[in-house]
């Protein structure tokens, strides 16, 4: 880039300045205007920040490839290199950084035991567990969206659906939030404390799901990991296993967690979406769609060039790293009318907040159902329900977006009967 060019947005090169990571898309805006393939010093990486860009990065896996754990690791020294050589060696396992043939084969039994159907059964319990977590705080008039509400819920959904006892959910939680700490922006420039963090919280997985593997060959359940242990053909295995029970766990944690906080965020900025919802219950799933795109968990996914290429007249060389980012795709005007409001009508929303291709996200159905009942449920047993005082902090984190906090208050009422 133009060292002019440099200068022009070097105030912004930095997106976990706190006033960024609290509303990045003013920056996706300008940026996205005059230079939306920018190369980013501070990441060491290029963004792409159109919609059309980031559909057509995603659509073509052989040119920029998911399989990008050394350029990521890059800054790392050889002796670094080597203190880490377990955290790179777990993660090129995972589904999520290799792209076809193997890509396909990691998969396929996920997918398979991920269906329509398996989330639409679950329901029940997803909606037995939002009015639990509604229970335990509808008599105080006030709670913390994401520590009461939204955290525990995709917490509970998920380690049944791997197979999680109830006795080992806090724990395999916290060595998934240390986990997704090291991938922060797509793994670029990880700081090396984090790594450390990451590395300790895959050696802990690894223990654990290939003793909780041994478990259920001996005894399956109907869940997930039994399913993947327990295949008459190509049963999953190893650290190939470990690698897919980490993803699944840690996708599906934040990407409904974050769905529930930044929605109910998003909802009490814009009380006339609520008052429509109220109106047209039927929009729920409409809203749900359109809280993703409005402001949706996953930011940006990180690929790898693997070839020399020109995107809107900037040479991309081969090994360069580069950041899709969903989240500027998703406002992207050129594609969205009025894309920074909050329309839960808005018609024929196709948004990125899954991803697109053949990376996109297999649990989406089940997270969005998730969605769907916590917002129904909350907003309609939580009278009155609207932001407290209090200082909203977001998680520092570029691929995933997230609050760390969300104070709400709302009139007192009973709990559901039982």
């Amino acid at each position: 880039m133009p060292a002019s060019q440099a200068a022009e947005f070097q105030e912004y090169a930095d997106l976990l300045q706190p006033q960024v990571i609290s509303d990045p898309y003013r920056v996706y805006d300008i940026v996205r205007e005059k230079e939306p393939v920018w190369w980013n010093a501070h990441l060491d990486s290029w963004l792409l920040l159109r919609n059309d860009d980031v559909l057509e990065a995603l659509n073509h896996p052989e040119r920029l490839s998911s399989d990008r754990t050394t350029a990521f690791l890059g800054h790392l020294s050889e002796a670094e290199e080597s203190r880490f050589a377990e955290w790179a060696a777990m993660r090129r396992r995972m589904m999520l950084y290799n792209d076809p043939p193997r890509h396909t084969r990691l998969r396929r039994p996920v997918q398979r035991g991920m269906t329509v159907r398996l989330a639409q059964q679950m329901r029940p319990k997803i909606q037995s567990v939002v009015d639990d977590l509604v229970d335990a705080v509808i008599e105080s008039g006030t709670c913390d969206g994401i520590q009461d509400l939204g955290y525990h819920l995709p917490v509970i959904v998920n380690s049944e659906l791997i197979g999680i006892p109830r006795e080992d959910r806090d724990e395999v939680k916290h060595w998934t939030a240390d986990f997704v700490t090291a991938i922060n922006a797509g793994g670029a420039n990880v700081p090396i404390a984090d790594l450390e963090r990451g590395q300790n919280a895959i050696l802990a997985m690894r223990d654990y799901f290939t003793a909780l593997a041994v478990r259920k060959r001996a005894e399956p359940r109907d869940d997930l990991l039994s399913s993947l242990v327990n295949r008459d053909e190509n049963p999953l295995e190893g650290d190939d296993l470990v690698a897919t029970c980490i993803v699944v766990m840690f996708a599906g944690l934040e990407t409904a967690l974050n769905l529930i906080g930044n929605g109910l965020l998003a909802l009490m900025r814009h009380p006339d979406q609520v008052r429509l919802l109220g109106e047209r219950p039927e929009l729920m799933p409409s809203a749900v769609e359109e809280i993703l795109r409005y402001d949706g968990s996953l930011h940006l996914v990180g690929r790898m060039a693997t070839e020399d290429m020109t995107i809107r007249g900037r040479k991309i060389a081969k090994g360069d790293k580069v950041l899709v980012m969903l989240g500027a795709a998703n406002r992207d005007p050129s594609v969205y009318t009025d894309p920074h409001r909050l329309d839960i009508t808005r018609p024929d929303n196709r948004h990125m907040s899954f991803s697109h291709g053949i990376h996109y996200c297999p649990g989406a159905e089940i997270s969005r159902i998730m969605g769907e009942v916590s917002f129904s449920t909350i907003l309609g047993r939580l009278r009155d329900l609207r932001l407290a005082d209090g200082e909203l902090t977001w998680q520092r984190n570029l691929s995933f977006r997230g609050l760390r906090n969300l104070p709400l208050e709302f009139t007192p009422g009973p709990r559901k009967a039982t």
